[in-house]
């Protein structure tokens, strides 16, 4: 897990954090898994329609990190229960690094890439709220302030206890 705001400028596969899970396709299963399996701790209880609600995220987007640097993410519903997270290291969108997924299984909405999982504790017209999981210490906010801008916020404790933010602004890019 990344923590330091040095490692936060790697790009906003960093939104996400640690996304290196590739896991492109979704099946049809996918959509119909509800699991019957109680949420996390400090997770929260949402519907589907609840994450219906983050529509407002896909397409894609340039990231403006706190230094100046861009980085370009795109995000695409792959059926009605799940979001595919794709970071590209430029505007041609044609290599991506970093992936993640955002589920609705089972009334949780998480996040995941590579080894790390957040839960969604709050789901609403404005934006989502995780929480950590497991393989991560970091918490983030995704808040949309129209549909050609949105900011991430990740939030974390330094090994000598002093809490770190650090502020992500995303625009629309391109069609």
């Amino acid at each position: 897990m990344r923590t330091s705001a040095g490692s936060a400028a790697l790009a906003l596969a960093l939104v996400t954090f640690a996304c290196t899970g590739k896991r492109d396709g979704a099946t049809p299963a996918d959509s119909a898994s509800a699991a019957s399996t109680a949420p996390p701790a400090g997770a929260g209880k949402f519907t589907l329609e609840d994450f219906r609600r983050l529509r407002w995220i896909e397409g894609r987007w340039r990231g403006f990190q706190p230094d100046g640097k861009t980085f370009y993410e795109q995000y695409r519903f792959v059926n009605d229960s799940t979001i595919l997270m794709r970071a590209f290291p430029d505007s041609t969108f044609k290599t991506a690094g970093d992936s993640s997924r955002i589920e609705f299984r089972g009334g949780t909405v998480a996040n995941e890439g590579g080894t790390a999982r957040w839960v969604a504790t709050r789901l609403d017209s404005v934006g989502i709220d995780f929480a950590p999981h497991h393989g991560a210490t970091n918490h983030f906010t995704w808040a949309k302030e129209d549909s050609t801008k949105w900011n991430a916020t990740l939030r974390w404790t330094e090994k000598d206890g002093r809490a770190q933010t650090v502020l992500y602004a995303l625009h629309k890019y391109g069609r």
